[in-house]
């Protein structure tokens, strides 16, 4: 059994809601394996909340779309040219240990996402992250929304003309509710494309094309300070490491056997090769 979150998206402050899920767990790496997972987490999901359209974002979704807006995939414009979201995420971090600060990592910016990744953590482990600094901007963690630098560059990111085609997908599809199974770590491509919706659904969207109307728009001051209490409205925080959560984690009703039976008479045509159309909607129509 594992607890998974499920992010929707919300047309007010603070634009998304995380609800846990209860789900059957498949070991193992093949990617099968993880779609399976997929499919648990999404049925018990909807079992739930049937109104919702819930979308996987990884490589390993069964949606090509999921894949796009990867943030491994995503690419993101920096004043020194085109890279991923992943690797102007990565490369803009600062950590410290209290006695010694490292970061930022600019000559990792052009690197592959899972390379920039792991060169990060390799010369950071031990330190926290505390703060970032992208194109001239420095962004903070501020506790009320800790992934505010990375929800920053994923929402441009998906604003920028070289990712039209995959936001007015995006749109026109209709998700409502996202989902990461890979990501343990409070930077989240499904919350950042689950607050993008929200923003889209609140007539917002345009605002976080600036630095100081995105910081104002989630409540912000420039040196990272919540701008007052209302700032906290709605804001499910960490306690001990975890969130806690307004709404109770939905149980796991979807069982292995619902899953195998699910995933033979709906993913057939699937392999457990990462090939380029290797997902529902292109092998199965």
């Amino acid at each position: 059994m594992a607890e998974k979150s499920v992010f929707i998206s919300k047309a007010e402050y603070p634009f998304f809601e995380e609800v846990h899920v209860n789900i059957d767990w498949f070991g193992g790496f093949a990617l099968s394996q993880k779609r399976k997972c997929q499919i648990g987490l999404h049925q018990n999901f909807l079992a739930a909340y049937p109104k919702e359209k819930v979308l996987e974002i990884s490589s390993s979704s069964l949606m090509s779309l999921g894949s796009k807006l990867s943030a491994m995939n995503l690419n993101k414009r920096t004043r020194k040219g085109i890279t991923t979201v992943e690797s102007a995420f990565q490369s803009s971090r600062i950590y410290s240990d209290g006695t010694k600060t490292v970061g930022p990592f600019p000559d990792y910016l052009f690197l592959p996402g899972r390379e920039c990744k792991k060169l990060v953590k390799e010369v950071s482990e031990g330190m926290h992250s505390y703060k970032y600094e992208f194109d001239g901007m420095t962004f903070y963690a501020p506790a009320h929304h800790i992934s505010q630098f990375y929800d920053f560059l994923y929402l441009n990111a998906l604003l920028e003309p070289e990712n039209k085609a995959v936001r007015e997908q995006l749109l026109q599809e209709g998700f409502t509710a996202f989902t990461d199974l890979a990501t343990k770590s409070l930077n989240c491509q499904a919350r950042s494309a689950a607050i993008f919706v929200g923003l889209v659904k609140a007539g917002l969207i345009d605002e976080v094309r600036d630095y100081a109307s995105y910081l104002k728009l989630f409540r912000t001051q420039g040196n990272g300070k919540a701008t007052g209490a209302e700032a906290y409205d709605h804001v499910q925080l960490l306690y001990k490491d975890k969130v806690r959560l307004f709404l109770p984690v939905v149980p796991c009703r979807f069982r292995k056997a619902d899953v195998e039976n699910y995933y033979a008479e709906k993913c057939g045509a699937l392999t457990n090769r990462k090939e380029a159309d290797n997902y529902l909607d292109y092998r199965c129509g």
